[in-house]
């Protein structure tokens, strides 16, 4: 299955959206993430590691880093197939907290 995983891009920051090929089994958490309105991004750092993320409107709910370009596509996985999209709506909830 296809992912979209936005990547940011050094000096400025600007953002270009790829999609990434994943294992089937993780498209359950997947839509799980888009039903938080979340995306995954991912951004190579200074210091060579690259940053994977599920990023929601006002914070970072879950990271991970990788050193290793091979080691990419595995980390993306873990990282989609260990959302709590439950812990991430209540995360949401404590920041916006909701007016109906």
């Amino acid at each position: 299955m296809k992912v979209k995983v936005t990547q940011y891009y050094r000096p400025n920051g600007w953002q270009q959206t790829h999609e990434l090929e994943v294992s089937d089994e993780c498209a359950e958490q997947y839509q799980a993430i888009r039903e938080c309105n979340a995306r995954l991004t991912a951004e190579q750092l200074m210091t060579g590691m690259v940053s994977q993320t599920i990023e929601c409107e006002d914070f970072d709910f879950d990271i991970i880093l990788t050193s290793d370009f091979d080691e990419n596509k595995r980390a993306l996985e873990t990282l989609i197939l260990r959302f709590d999209k439950e812990k991430c709506n209540s995360r949401q909830q404590e920041l916006n907290p909701c007016t109906l």
